[in-house]
């Protein structure tokens, strides 16, 4: 038989380890194996296991015959598990993407709208699957995905106050800014800055897949590819705190400010809902480590 679980406990006895696996419907299973493959298995962990049913003694187990972590599943399999086992964000892949081409179709120049739709077929399984984050915003499975559909619904408001705004760029900025933090952190479960990710930063990656996209795309010498670029590398608004150059077009100025608020405010939304009314919040990090009192 198949069990898909996450791993709640082990331990050994017999020269054998006992797996206690919980799947997705909150059923709770013994597994053994030799304890020759103890190094493969921790707390927390996701697997796939094919098992063989051992009652001899009246006491129902069973026998692992062969294992996959979730790490090495194809990539609806993945995303299905990481979405059941562990923290996400609240919609489904599926209704992610589906979000996320909305926009897509809204943006009207050709150039632009080449050059996002690249980059999201590049990136695809990865993008839709990890966290924007370690710990500061969004550090959780779909996290990533989270964040961008929480600034595209912000960019509306300002797109409908501010007319002189061009929603091509603000919507291709916005799906763009954030997508090679697939790169910049190691993987969707529990992430770490990658080597690259701490040497050049997530910003920087951007703008450099942006330049490669716009080459490949024969769009290298355009208007819309250097002033994507400028957007990427520009989106944390002054260099303390990783841009490269301070925002110089009204769109990246808008990138920059509804990063900042989307990543603080779907903070604070955790915080509050962790708090009683008519008290305050535990320090938090995004906002200087303020405390918010619950009305």
């Amino acid at each position: 038989m198949k069990v898909i679980g996450k791993i709640s406990g082990i331990n050994s006895s017999d020269g054998l380890i006992n797996l206690t696996v919980e799947d997705k419907n909150k059923e709770v299973f013994n597994l053994k194996i030799s304890n020759i493959y103890a190094d493969k298995f921790k707390v927390t962990d996701v697997f796939e296991f094919e098992c063989t049913l051992d009652n001899r003694d009246g006491r129902i187990r069973y026998n692992i015959e062969s294992f996959k972590n979730v790490r090495d599943f194809e990539y609806e399999a993945k995303a299905d598990a990481l979405h059941s086992f562990y923290k996400s964000a609240p919609f489904s892949i599926k209704e992610a993407e589906d979000e996320i081409n909305k926009y897509v179709n809204k943006i009207s120049n050709k150039i632009l709208k080449d050059i996002v739709e690249y980059l999201l077929d590049k990136f695809h399984d990865d993008f839709y699957i990890y966290p924007a984050a370690t710990k500061m915003h969004h550090n959780y499975i779909g996290g990533l995905t989270h964040h961008v559909i929480g600034m595209l619904h912000l960019a509306d408001g300002f797109l409908n106050t501010y007319s002189y705004l061009n929603s091509d760029y603000v919507y291709a900025g916005i799906i763009l800014h954030d997508i090679t933090k697939v790169n910049e952190l190691t993987e969707p479960i529990n992430p770490q800055y990658s080597t690259e990710g701490q040497l050049v930063g997530h910003l920087v990656m951007g703008a450099i897949e942006v330049k490669m996209a716009a080459r490949d795309l024969g769009y290298a010498d355009t208007e819309e590819a250097l002033v994507l670029t400028h957007m990427l590398i520009s989106h944390h608004g002054v260099p303390q705190f990783g841009a490269a150059k301070k925002p110089m077009v009204a769109e990246a100025m808008l990138l920059w400010y509804i990063d900042s608020i989307d990543s603080k405010f779907r903070v604070m939304e955790e915080e509050l809902n962790n708090t009683n009314e008519k008290e305050f919040t535990q320090p938090i990090g995004v906002i200087e480590k303020s405390k918010i009192y619950k009305i």
